[in-house]
């Protein structure tokens, strides 16, 4: 038993990399659209509890930015990152590498939250989007960096170029299931505290 599943994950690896190194785009599109529709179920389910009060428009929406934003995004992040650096995978390269990575963080999360609100159209005023980038985004894209640095250096040291996507996913979930809860929320209560000066730091 043990032996077929390691057989079938093999398999399963080989027919990823025939596919990424055919189309690493569009690979990359349907693993991360599958990672976002994970991390939407994880925070639904087990952040917020919701149980059978599921949104399920939610987590294709979400599944969709992943696939058709996210992705592209960060495959280029990390095919820029190496033709502007070179494929060295020393620590030194690493962290130039992990410097520019990190500049597109509040692009990456900020640009989730708009086009997630966006598309939830008058249910979502664009004032919100502007109180959630105001108010929310420094704590997202803090958080990220508390997981993703240690993350990307690992990738950057120790992972090749086109298998840092797929490695990144394992990470992903985790990330996506926070991302999705924290984009989603209702924060024109904390906009309105954080006015006031009655949030806590």
């Amino acid at each position: 038993e043990e032996v077929r599943e390691k057989t079938g994950m093999r398999a399963l690896v080989k027919w990823y990399l025939s596919k990424l190194s055919k189309n690493q785009v569009v690979t990359n599109m349907m693993t991360m659209g599958t990672v976002f529709l994970m991390g939407d179920f994880v925070s639904q389910q087990l952040i917020e509890k919701r149980r059978k009060d599921h949104e399920v428009e939610r987590t294709v929406r979400s599944a969709a930015l992943g696939g058709l934003y996210i992705a592209p995004l960060v495959t280029l992040i990390y095919n820029t990152v190496d033709k502007v650096f070179g494929p060295s995978q020393s620590p030194i390269n690493a962290i130039k590498k992990l410097g520019l990575i990190s500049l597109w963080s509040p692009l990456t999360s900020g640009g989730y939250i708009t086009f997630n609100n966006f598309l939830q159209g008058e249910s979502k005023p664009f004032s919100q989007t502007l109180h959630q980038l105001r108010y929310d985004l420094p704590t997202i894209v803090m958080t990220g960096y508390l997981i993703w640095w240690p993350t990307h250096f690992f990738l950057l040291t120790m992972i090749p170029l086109r298998h840092r996507v797929l490695v990144s996913n394992f990470v992903g979930v985790l990330w996506t299931g926070y991302l999705t809860y924290a984009a989603n929320r209702d924060t024109r209560e904390t906009a309105k505290l954080h006015s006031t000066g009655e949030v806590e730091n």
